[in-house]
């Protein structure tokens, strides 16, 4: 596991972002924007995460029969495109989350009874 989780990453870059802007060190300021430089590299070099809700399988395991699994609604296969990446990515990246987009919406609408 590396330094930083998904779910803590956004708490520490933003709160790095208004100690620096509020306290005006230069030197905070100055990690911040190292921290976002290499944000911007990670996006390029690392455009897609592991699904969280199927742990990058692409499959649910059925609640009553524990042998049987249905396929992921939400990543289609088991990756995601990071959210960064969907604004900011390569061009392809993009498209691809633009893609996964609307296969998750078909996907919602045709499990809707």
């Amino acid at each position: 596991m590396g330094m930083w989780t998904r779910r803590t990453f956004p708490f520490v870059f933003w709160g790095l972002w208004a100690a620096a802007i509020i306290g005006g060190s230069i030197t905070l300021v100055l990690i911040a924007a190292l921290l976002t430089a290499g944000y911007g590299v990670s996006l390029v070099i690392h455009p897609r995460a592991r699904c969280l809700r199927c742990d990058g399988t692409g499959e649910l395991k059925g609640s009553i029969y524990g042998w049987t699994h249905r396929r992921c609604p939400h990543c289609q296969g088991g990756r995601i495109v990071r959210w960064g990446a969907r604004f900011w990515g390569l061009g392809h990246v993009r498209g691809q989350a633009r893609q996964n987009r609307a296969h998750t919406a078909s996907t919602r609408r045709r499990e809707r009874w």
